[in-house]
């Protein structure tokens, strides 16, 4: 049986977002990087494009861009969020230009 065919656990165990996480600032509702991206993959496939419209400190955004291969749209009425969130995507991204070059 390969792994796609294995049915998932109904709990994951997933620890508090760690200080990394928040090195720009937090969100009182913050996730953890390891549940958004265990969600993005459960819920999408390649090319599609997900939609957040409570943004907050824009993890979703972060897990869609480590994923790969799928668009993201993020809304927040917060001006100081949305530039967390922006923040956080400037470092991966600065992350992932160095590691690719």
């Amino acid at each position: 049986m390969k792994a796609v065919d294995k049915q998932m656990r109904s709990v994951w165990s997933i620890p508090t977002p760690p200080a990394n996480e928040k090195e720009f600032g937090k969100h009182p509702t913050q996730k953890p990087l390891a549940l958004l991206k265990r969600v993005v993959l459960a819920s999408t496939k390649e090319n599609d494009i997900i939609l957040d419209p409570f943004n907050g400190g824009g993890t979703t955004g972060i897990a869609t861009k480590i994923i790969g291969k799928r668009k993201y749209i993020g809304i927040d009425v917060s001006e100081d969020y949305i530039n967390l969130s922006i923040k956080r995507y400037n470092k991966i991204n600065q992350e992932y230009t160095i590691l690719n070059n």
